[in-house]
């Protein structure tokens, strides 16, 4: 398994036309929390559904927390508009294994997507996972992102790449970045010593398998380290 699938929560792939409204606001509900456990792993998209407004009765019945307007702006009129959450298959399969260190890569496969195909995700296993082994985490403003990354700068790595890797490693990679500033001090190599640490990190994850730490290393991290 490759591919990094990517996922809204809010209006699913899957859903043609308009969620329905009891399952709009269950899915409202999911990204709230998914976001408390693992905020990392949101990425917030304004998105429109062209030539589409919402019907009578279900602007007359709904709630505060229903997700989806229709447009008042002149580029949206006569168009469904909503805030959705995009999630990624890779960075969300590593959460899971590192919260639940006990299950291999093919159980959590197995229990959290159907088919053992990562682009149908399970969500009842998901999140059933989230909460019980999961724990709140708050998200990591941008300030304090950027504090995190002044501590590990002389490693010359570019302020968007450890961002970008934040998306992947959440609050590790403050930790991360230390053990590469570590590797950064003994020969000067801004490159290898992300590398290092990048594979480092994987690799105390005892139920990822070397191979695939290897293949998502150089498909996916590989490619965010930009150097300056």
């Amino acid at each position: 398994m490759k591919q990094n699938h990517k996922y809204y929560l809010i209006w699913p792939d899957e859903f043609v036309a308009l969620p329905p409204a009891n399952e709009a606001l269950q899915h409202t509900e999911r990204s709230r929390l998914l976001n408390s456990k693992a905020p990392h792993l949101l990425h917030p998209e304004k998105r429109i559904k062209h030539k589409q407004t919402l019907p009578l009765m279900t602007r007359l019945r709904k709630t505060k927390d229903y997700p989806f307007k229709n447009g008042q702006q002149p580029n949206t009129k006569g168009c469904i508009v909503w805030t959705d959450y995009a999630i990624y298959s890779w960075p969300l399969i590593i959460y899971l294994l590192k919260i639940n260190p006990a299950i291999s890569l093919d159980k959590v496969i197995d229990d959290c997507f159907k088919h053992n195909n990562p682009s149908e995700p399970q969500w009842d296993a998901i999140l059933t996972l989230f909460s019980e082994q999961g724990s709140n985490t708050p998200i990591v403003e941008t300030d304090e992102l950027d504090r995190w990354y002044d501590e590990v700068s002389l490693t010359h790595l570019s302020p968007q790449s450890y961002h970008q890797l934040y998306k992947w490693f959440g609050a590790d990679i403050k930790n991360i970045g230390y053990m590469a500033f570590d590797y950064y001090m003994q020969d000067r190599d801004g490159l290898k010593a992300w590398q290092q640490a990048i594979q480092q990190h994987l690799a105390s994850m005892n139920n990822l398998p070397a191979e695939q730490a290897q293949v998502l290393y150089d498909t996916y991290l590989a490619p965010l380290l930009n150097l300056v």
